[in-house]
Formats: C-alpha cells, sequence, structure tokens
C-alpha cells in the first residue's frame, strides 16, 4: 500500500535534482545583500537621498552610479525589491540547475556595477530637465538574464532547445508584450505611435516565430519533447513558474500610467536594461564558446 503522506510529498514542488546540494550560504548571503544595502540606503535623510540624484543636466560620475541604489518613496523601494526577490533568486536556481552558477554571478557584478553607470549616461541622449534614480533599470537587466536561463534551462535539464535558439525568441516575446505597454499612456499622435508600435510587435513576433520555427527543427519531434520534460519533476516546474514570471514582470516593468504617483517612471531606462541584461548575456557566452571551440585540443 502508498502511503497518502509519500504520495502527496512526491507531487509537491520541489527543486530540481542536485540544486539544493550546490546552493551554497554564501551565495545566498550575496543575494540578499542588495536588498540589505537598498533599504538601508533608504534610512538616509530624504534630503541627502535626493542629492545622490543623477541630474541630466549636471551628469556626474559618483551620482550615475550611487543613484541606482536609491529611493525617495517608499512604493518605489517596495517594488524594486520585491521585484528583485522574485526574479533574481529565480535566474540564480535556473543557473545553478544548469551548471553555469559561475556564470550568474559573473552577469550578478556586471549589473550591479557596470550598468548603473551605463544606463545613467544613456539618458542623456534624451536631453531634458530631469533627474533619475532607482534600481529599476538593474532590475529589468535581471529580467533580460532571465530569458537566457529559461532557455539555457530548457536545453540542458529538459532537452527543449537549443539555447541559441529558445533564448532570442523569449527575449523577442518579452519585447512584443512590452512594446505596447510602454506605450498606453501617450496621448500625443496616438494614431501615428499605434502605427509604429503595431509594425514594432509585428516585427518581433515575426522574430520570435523565426527563432523558435529553428528551435523546433533542431529539436526533432518536439511533442515528444515536451512529454519527456513533464516528466522530469521540479525541473519541468520551474521552468514553467520561470517562464510565467518573466511575461508576467512586463506588466510590472511598463505599467499603464507611469506619471501616477510622486515620480515617473523611466520607461526608457527600463527597455534599455531589458535588452542589454539579455544581449550582454547572449553575446558574451557566444563568443566565449568560439573561443574555446577555436583552442587547441591539448
Amino acid at each position: 500500500m502508498s502511503d497518502p503522506t509519500s504520495v502527496r510529498r512526491s507531487s509537491a514542488l520541489r527543486l530540481p535534482r542536485g540544486v539544493a546540494e550546490r546552493t551554497r550560504w554564501l551565495d545566498l548571503l550575496a543575494l540578499l545583500a542588495v536588498p540589505l544595502v537598498l533599504v538601508a540606503v533608504f534610512e538616509l535623510p530624504e534630503t541627502l537621498r535626493r542629492s545622490l540624484a543623477f541630474e541630466y543636466t549636471d551628469p556626474s560620475i559618483t551620482a550615475a552610479f550611487v543613484s541606482a541604489y536609491v529611493h525617495v518613496g517608499p512604493a518605489h523601494l517596495l517594488t524594486n525589491v520585491g521585484g528583485y526577490l522574485l526574479v533574481v533568486p529565480t535566474a540564480y536556481l535556473l543557473s545553478v540547475a544548469s551548471g553555469h552558477r559561475r556564470r550568474f554571478f559573473l552577469a550578478f557584478a556586471t549589473f550591479l556595477v557596470a550598468f548603473p553607470p551605463v544606463l545613467s549616461y544613456l539618458n542623456l541622449a534624451a536631453v531634458r530637465t530631469a533627474s533619475g534614480l532607482g534600481f529599476s533599470g538593474v532590475l529589468l537587466a535581471f529580467v533580460g538574464y532571465l530569458a537566457y536561463a529559461i532557455a539555457e534551462h530548457l536545453q540542458v535539464n529538459l532537452r527543449i532547445g537549443p539555447t541559441t535558439s529558445v533564448a532570442p525568441t523569449l527575449f523577442f516575446l518579452g519585447f512584443a508584450v512590452a512594446a505596447p505597454l510602454s506605450v498606453r499612456s501617450v496621448t500625443v499622435d496616438r494614431a501615428t505611435v499605434a502605427l509604429g508600435t503595431g509594425g514594432l510587435v509585428l516585427a518581433t513576433l515575426l522574430s520570435a516565430l523565426l527563432f523558435a520555427l529553428s528551435a523546433a527543427d533542431e529539436s526533432g519531434s518536439l511533442r515528444r519533447r515536451l512529454r519527456l520534460a513533464t516528466a522530469r519533476r521540479g525541473s519541468f516546474e520551474l521552468g514553467v513558474l520561470s517562464l510565467g514570471l518573466f511575461l508576467a514582470f512586463q506588466f510590472v516593468a511598463f505599467p499603464p500610467r507611469p506619471t501616477a504617483g510622486p515620480g515617473t517612471v523611466n520607461l526608457y531606462t527600463h527597455l534599455l536594461g531589458y535588452a542589454l541584461g539579455f544581449m550582454v548575456t547572449y553575446v558574451s557566452v557566444q563568443l566565449f564558446a568560439r573561443l574555446d571551440a577555436g583552442r587547441p585540443a591539448r
């Protein structure tokens, strides 16, 4: 006879095999350090926090970096901390499950150190009297990385791939969702904006379809692979939940009223962070793979 308790346990959500053993306490401390820093900075006096904002008309390299870790309102802070606690640990689990823990932390360090000034200075492309602060651009870089991590998890653990085709498919799908969301608040020349956005969405969907068809051709029988994937308990659930988080987060990153509240949501920075986070990951992985392939065997 089977024990009902054990049956319930076996059907419960669980991590992929080997992930718990490969997870390190220092990794968890590193992941938790970021929201702790964000909260600690928020405890500084408001006048000091406002002085750390990146002024587009008077930029400085110090403010370009520090401003990413500064929030003025509690809602802004909670949104970014909550998003971080959903996206980044998920990306970490996917990377560990795929055997790429080191790659995750290379991206982790790059996003936290290099991306704040890069995103700040890219905002100078549009000259305006305003200032920028907040972690959301960096957070969207992790969302871009999440697209690649999901694709890699699908290939390594669920035999659905290859990553080189699935990752761009997910990226363009996310972009197709983000594009119309980012223009919902436009009130001038709406017909022109709608036409341009429709063309952009169509182009991104076609791009996603091309990569998806390429993945289907290389994967062989998709129905058979999906059947095998559903049998891999833990890995299948992690993949489905991660994919749902990736798509759902686009609606958080691109709200219908970006001007609601005390500040304005910088949708441009969100798009930049998402695109750069994915492209830096994808290009660097492919580059290092080609360099390794070109090295003579020992």
